[in-house]
């Protein structure tokens, strides 16, 4: 005689291990929505000066000047990081643009890239 106070175990059928899945899947689904709707903010870059205004700069189509623009203004070009700004900074004054290929890691395809975005000006 089996007690009634005990539960006995019974094979689950398929359809309802598919439900449990399901609906665990659907949860999972429902969470993963929820938390990219409540990210938190990507974080801000805090610009100096020079820097904001070499940004409105190139919003508005004007180039960066290799030779008098912080290396925090020169990290907005693109590939262009800050130990690369930093080389840039060092190695001032350029005649010309094209001496940037001067600067290691800065090749032909770079330069290319960066052509439209700076210009060079000379103290004569």
């Amino acid at each position: 005689m089996a007690d009634k106070g005990r539960m006995t175990s019974r094979p689950v059928s398929a359809p309802v291990r598919v439900l449990a899945l399901l609906v665990v899947a659907m949860a999972l689904v429902a969470l993963g929505r929820r938390r990219a709707r409540t990210a938190p903010p990507a974080l801000v870059k805090v610009m100096d000066a020079a820097t904001e205004e070499a940004a409105a700069g190139l919003r508005d189509g004007e180039p960066i000047d290799l030779n008098t623009a912080p290396a925090t203004a020169l990290e907005l070009l693109p590939r262009i990081g800050p130990a690369l700004a930093a080389r840039i900074v060092e190695a001032r004054p350029f005649r010309r643009v094209e001496e940037v290929t001067r600067v290691r890691g800065i090749g032909p395809r770079t330069l290319e890239r960066l052509r439209p975005l700076v210009t060079v000006t000379t103290a004569e």
